[in-house]
């Protein structure tokens, strides 16, 4: 799978426009309860630096694109968000 040109949004602030191809976006658990988003975008010549930010609020859109999620892809989708909710995941292990 080539570059993209997807547009990244962390809690309303752009991270990256449509106008710049990128490599890949990463949306993980963040230590103090956001979300944390890199996106890494195409380099030509020189290796561009990643872009990072943390948040509640991450939306991407663009051209039909496809993500992955808990191993299982998704999409196409032209816009997808993910919202962090406090004690939205939890793991219940037998006693």
């Amino acid at each position: 799978v080539g570059p993209s040109r997807l547009r990244v949004e962390v809690d309303g602030v752009v991270l990256v426009d449509l106008g710049q191809p990128v490599e890949a976006v990463s949306i993980t658990p963040g230590a103090g309860g956001g979300a944390e988003v890199e996106v890494r975008p195409v380099s030509v010549g020189a290796e561009a630096a990643p872009l990072q930010a943390v948040g509640k609020l991450v939306t991407v859109s663009g051209a039909d694109f496809r993500y992955r999620a808990d191993s299982l892809v998704a999409g196409p989708v032209r816009t997808r968000t993910w919202t962090v909710r406090e004690g939205a995941w939890g793991l219940t292990l037998p006693g």
